[in-house]
């Protein structure tokens, strides 16, 4: 059941107020809005666990996840950076239904005060959600599936991110490798013609798979690699050629 507008601002007050209080204790603990979202998280992931199948799992966590926004919205606005159950939680389940640009908003958060992920998962936050979210986009680009590239763009910036400490974006080679991959099967999906390619599509492919090859060798992007190259050589040369000669013209009758 979908709460009206007026309860979803009162209850993003009220996140809002419990954080910005907690930050001056370094805790949500004992602070009314969390203990009442956690209570719910509680019961909701004791629904989660009495359901043996995923595809159910993730519909319910879908069902379930609205009524998170409200809170979720309070504490991203108050940005205390305390650590915070429910928003760690919360970010995964949006990982897994898919919501992937909630869940890199979320996410953001997450990383930039360095909070720590439920303790089930072993892996750093950085690594978790670049490993999810380009995992999930290779199986979807093994089908005819349409894929939001802006997506994973949104990924590569939050996993370069100049502000974040290089300790914080730290994670295995080959996990990095499946986001260049993800990008660059992605940005191989944008040429529709092979026959007069798109060279920013282009370039940016071999880009991408280039970097994913060079972390990982065994990332399955050798091949795309070699396609892409193909394709740059036989017409990059071709459009820098006809680009020169407009060039050298307009020079010319200057």
């Amino acid at each position: 059941m979908r709460m009206n507008f007026a309860r979803q601002h009162f209850r993003k007050y009220q996140a809002k107020a419990a954080a910005e209080q907690a930050s001056e204790f370094g805790s949500m603990k004992d602070a009314t809005a969390y203990e009442l979202q956690l209570m719910q998280l509680n019961n909701d992931r004791a629904r989660l666990k009495q359901i043996q199948s995923t595809e159910n799992k993730v519909k319910l966590k879908a069902e379930l996840l609205p009524s998170y926004g409200p809170y979720i919205n309070g504490i991203l606005e108050a940005q205390s950076g305390v650590q915070d159950e429910i928003v760690t939680e919360i970010m995964i389940w949006n990982i897994d239904t898919a919501n992937f640009s909630r869940a890199l908003q979320i996410a953001e958060y997450i990383l930039a005060h360095n909070l720590a992920l439920p303790d089930r998962f072993e892996r750093t936050p950085a690594c978790v959600i670049t490993e999810e979210i380009a995992t999930a986009f290779l199986k979807q680009l093994k089908t005819n599936a349409e894929i939001d590239i802006d997506v994973l763009l949104q990924l590569e910036s939050l996993m370069t991110h100049p502000d974040f400490p290089e300790k914080t974006l730290d994670m295995p080679d080959q996990v990095r490798a499946k986001m260049y991959l993800a990008l660059g099967k992605a940005e191989l999906r944008l040429i529709t013609d092979k026959d007069k390619p798109d060279l920013t599509h282009t370039r940016a492919a071999a880009d991408y798979l280039h970097k994913a090859v060079e972390l990982d060798d065994k990332c399955g992007g050798r091949g795309d690699l070699n396609m892409v190259q193909k394709l740059l050589d036989k017409f990059a040369p071709a459009t820098d050629q006809s680009t020169q000669t407009n060039t050298d013209g307009a020079t010319a009758s200057s």
